[in-house]
């Protein structure tokens, strides 16, 4: 009877389990990166970081939390817990509303502006036809930062629209193009309300013989491109932005970026190699070369190596090499 009832047990627990709608994943990755200078100085350095995602569900409300886990090793600290993301999300009606402390993004990508958290934020949003029309409200301010949002497809062409008050417009549109093989496009203007402070990212990419061939350009007011602070990960360059060695400058310094890519598969490694050319405040025709190697792993894991040449000034140039090990679960 006792080992009855421990059955009965066993099976009402398990079958909560598996009814709960509940779900946690998450990344992680190990960076080593180093900087050895023309003039023999070198700097070297080495990071861990640790994302876990935890998601619920009943109905149609939905809860979220963002775990962030940095660098437990640091010297003179312990590391970092941080939960920097936290919200719920459900329907009224018709309209979704969304609070909390969650990410939103200026444009479809990170090219000019990096998506960003923003605490007790919240969002209300619903489909008028085939076009979803959002409007999102900072509550620890009466107006700061309200933006309005209008996104769909048009012609097959995927299409974002952001307003934010005194802040900035921005519009971007994407899409594959029926030319050759494997061709599309990206386009995003950001319009500051501040004068002279526009920036425009445009790239271009296309399939021939295996190889994906890209092209990429930013172009940016000096004014407007102290307030970036993007990524120009378009072309997967690990020298501009921070993707793995950030070695080279960042959009809020560059007016100007003229980039080629080529992406293959060769001996079970993807390669990437990104050859261009920038314009800084401070320097012109800041000339560097990328290469990236990644390979999937038998243990699950992916390991990226990049090496890297850059101009970081009319005088000076930088190699740069690093790798990254990264895991999902």
């Amino acid at each position: 009877m006792k080992k009855q009832l421990l059955i009965a047990a066993v099976a009402a627990t398990m079958t909560s389990v598996a009814f709960a709608d509940i779900s946690i994943s998450g990344s992680a990755n190990v960076k080593m990166n180093a900087a050895e200078l023309s003039t023999g100085g070198t700097t070297e350095g080495s990071s861990m970081n640790m994302d876990i995602d935890i998601a619920g569900k009943s109905g149609n409300t939905s809860v979220y939390a963002h775990l962030d886990i940095d660098d437990a090793g640091t010297v003179g600290s312990s590391g970092t817990v941080n939960v920097d993301k936290l919200w719920m999300e459900t329907s009224i009606g018709s309209v979704n509303v969304k609070a909390g402390d969650y990410s939103s993004c200026t444009g479809s990508i990170e090219a000019v502006k990096k998506c960003a958290t923003t605490d007790n934020k919240i969002g209300l949003s619903t489909n008028v036809g085939d076009f979803k029309v959002g409007y999102t409200k900072d509550m620890n301010d009466s107006s700061a930062a309200d933006t309005i949002g209008l996104s769909g497809t048009v012609a097959g062409l995927a299409f974002n629209v952001k307003d934010s008050e005194d802040t900035y417009t921005n519009i971007s549109v994407k899409g594959d193009l029926p030319v050759g093989t494997g061709t599309g496009f990206y386009l995003e203007n950001h319009n500051a309300d501040a004068a002279d402070s526009d920036t425009t990212v445009f790239a271009a990419h296309t399939v021939v013989s295996g190889t994906t061939v890209s092209y990429a350009s930013l172009d940016a007011d000096a004014t407007g491109a102290a307030t970036n602070d993007g990524d120009v990960r378009l072309l997967g360059s690990s020298l501009i932005g921070d993707y793995h060695t950030a070695a080279f400058a960042t959009t809020a310094t560059m007016t100007d970026v003229q980039a080629f890519g080529a992406n293959f598969d060769m001996a079970g490694n993807n390669v990437n190699i990104v050859v261009g050319s920038a314009d800084t405040t401070a320097a012109n025709d800041l000339d560097f070369t990328d290469i990236v190697i990644q390979r999937k792993l038998a243990s699950g894991a992916t390991l990226d190596v990049s090496y890297g040449v850059a101009d970081t000034s009319a005088t000076v140039d930088t190699t740069n090499y690093g790798a990254i090990l990264n895991v999902k679960f």
